[in-house]
């Protein structure tokens, strides 16, 4: 008899039972309150199923109305109503909704996911009421002693004081995917902010979630973050899209980011010590301030350095980039190979005849050459319309393409032009 194999198989067997176990261990609870109609449950709120499920079980909620703030400890998976289903576009009937003044989801343990709710009403402000979080989701490794990786998807996260308290030790990939993010205006530290980061933040992923109407950022990153990817995402509407310091490592592309509302902030604003981020492929466009600002805003940070800010469209602004004196060091900032809303190229005194947007380069350092002479094909495209004058045609480059774009106005622009208006 060969031991070794025997015990190999034995050994074998052995794991796969141990698997099989736990496999078959892992539960679905239910939950549902008066709120619920005829949705079959067995715990009457999302608490106290935490408190009865075992890590790796699923808690199903039913449809209804939730008034908890829910302290997640173990690794599980919360499921509202409306779990797997896009929060951007579906219908908002019969929602799984939660939130108290204090809080919604408080998650303190590792690998939690969070999907299909509306989290809403964190309204107590945390230096009044010393019990409120000040986030629809409040997320912290540090303070409960675990690493993150949480995953936050198909959400409706609206009415709070910051939408999401997002923080993450590096050692799991953390995801917010798929959500709703709008309105989180309510008084209170960042007040005004869809997403924060508060306690720090690495290896994230912010994917494809929709922005909108917040007073302040769309994403404010104000602690030490690392490796955090912000892509597909659309901004719409909020006074600036992302303020960003201390950020390392980091990439920003893909987005659609629109109709921003502060006349004196930017959609990308980097506040100092922010160094190895890319810019790339995105879309902007009709905001009332700056597309990008890069500065030291005196926080410590110190200059920003090895930015890049490319194959970006950028249109309907007034000023494209700024870069303030001691904003940005350690050679050229690379701003090349931008669409910056015309053929002739940004607005700079180092290009004559430019009539896209404005550059202001205090320290000398941007290299905007070569710029692009048509949108960029990575990048969204601006979807605005129609144009009121010949200007506007030209500028939002309706006139750029010579096959048809697909915009039911641009025969308005041709219009224009014919016309001479």
């Amino acid at each position: 008899m060969n031991l070794k194999k025997t015990a190999a198989s034995l050994a074998a067997v052995i794991f796969i039972m141990v698997v099989s176990a736990a496999a078959a261990a892992a539960a679905t609870l239910t939950v549902g309150n008066a709120t619920s109609g005829s949705c079959a449950h067995v715990f009457t709120t999302i608490q106290s199923a935490v408190t009865a499920a075992s890590a790796g079980d699923t808690i199903q909620v039913c449809p209804g109305t939730y008034n908890e703030l829910v302290a997640v400890v173990k690794t599980l998976t919360i499921a509202g109503a409306k779990a797997g289903l896009d929060a951007r576009t579906r219908a908002t009937t019969n929602e799984s909704i939660v939130g108290t003044g204090d809080g919604a989801f408080q998650i303190q343990a590792n690998k939690v996911v969070i999907d299909g709710f509306t989290i809403q009403g964190v309204t107590n402000d945390p230096n009044v009421f010393p019990t409120g979080l000040g986030a629809g989701i409040w997320t912290n490794p540090g303070f409960s002693g675990t690493n993150g990786g949480h995953q936050i998807r198909n959400n409706i996260i609206q009415n709070n004081i910051i939408g999401i308290e997002l923080d993450n030790d590096g050692t799991y990939q953390t995801r917010v995917e798929r959500n709703l993010i709008q309105n989180n205006n309510a008084s209170g530290p960042l007040g005004g902010t869809g997403i924060a980061t508060d306690f720090g933040l690495s290896n994230a992923v912010i994917d494809n979630n929709k922005f909108v109407g917040h007073t302040g950022s769309g994403i404010s990153e104000f602690s030490s973050t690392s490796g955090m990817t912000v892509s597909n995402n659309e901004f719409a509407g909020n006074a600036r899209a992302m303020g960003l310091f201390a950020v390392t490592s980091s990439s920003i592309n893909g987005n659609t980011i629109h109709n921003s509302s502060d006349p004196l902030g930017s959609d990308v604003r980097l506040y100092g010590g922010v160094s190895g981020l890319s810019v790339t492929c995105n879309l902007f466009t009709s905001g009332a301030g700056r597309a990008m600002r890069v500065d030291d805003a005196g926080f410590g940070g110190g200059p920003n350095s090895s930015i890049t800010f490319n194959q970006n469209n950028i249109s309907g602004y007034s000023i494209g980039l700024e870069e303030d004196a001691g904003g940005y060091m350690g050679g050229s900032l690379d701003a090349t190979k931008n669409w910056w809303g015309s053929s002739t190229g940004p607005t700079i005194a180092s290009n004559p005849g430019g009539t896209g947007a404005l550059i202001i380069d205090q320290d000398g350092v941007v290299n905007y050459l070569p710029f692009l002479t048509s949108f960029s094909s990575c990048a969204p495209v601006p979807q605005i319309g129609p144009p009121t004058n010949k200007d506007q045609c030209k500028n939002d480059g309706w006139m750029s393409f010579t096959v048809p774009r697909k915009f039911k106005n641009q025969g308005d622009c041709i219009q224009y032009v014919n016309t001479g208006k």
